[in-house]
């Protein structure tokens, strides 16, 4: 299987069982239980939905969120999910994150060459929308972080 990693904001229908692994089976989500319990009660449940011949996420309690993945392979094997909304005026928040197990990945670095990845690009669309200076993170305790500003040289 290619270790090629790219992004994209579709799925195929042929990948709902692992998206489905990543999204509510992921082996590392014992680790973030709090923040991600909390997150849904914040924000609502994640589900998959089928939309115009290609699988997308929803959350109950934000309309218009958006999702980028990180697939490998020829068959967009997902390996890497960020859904996302823009909550405020000036704020991009990063409702859920997801990335697939080191062992999976097969790939130096592992899961967080894929997180990287996802947030540089969450960060390219935050600089590039007017009005946003900065995305949070949900599960993140810390300060909000500008978009030019930590992830800029992965750009």
């Amino acid at each position: 299987m290619s270790d090629t990693i790219r992004l994209t904001s579709r799925l195929p229908l042929a990948s709902r069982g692992a998206l489905e692994a990543l999204l509510f089976f992921n082996v590392r989500q014992h680790a973030l239980r709090r923040q991600i319990e909390a997150t849904i009660e914040r924000f609502g449940i994640p589900e998959i939905i089928e939309q115009d011949g290609w699988l997308r996420v929803s959350v109950a309690g934000l309309p218009d969120v958006q999702c980028l993945y990180a697939v490998r392979g020829e068959r967009d094997e997902p390996v890497g999910a960020v859904i996302y909304t823009r909550d405020a005026v000036d704020r991009i928040m990063v409702v859920h994150l997801s990335v697939a197990s080191d062992s999976s990945l097969n790939l130096a670095g592992g899961g967080r060459v894929v997180l990287y990845r996802l947030l540089a690009q969450i960060r390219r669309v935050a600089r590039c929308t007017t009005g946003v200076r900065h995305v949070e993170v949900a599960y993140r305790a810390r300060r909000p972080v500008r978009p030019a500003a930590e992830f800029a040289a992965l750009a």
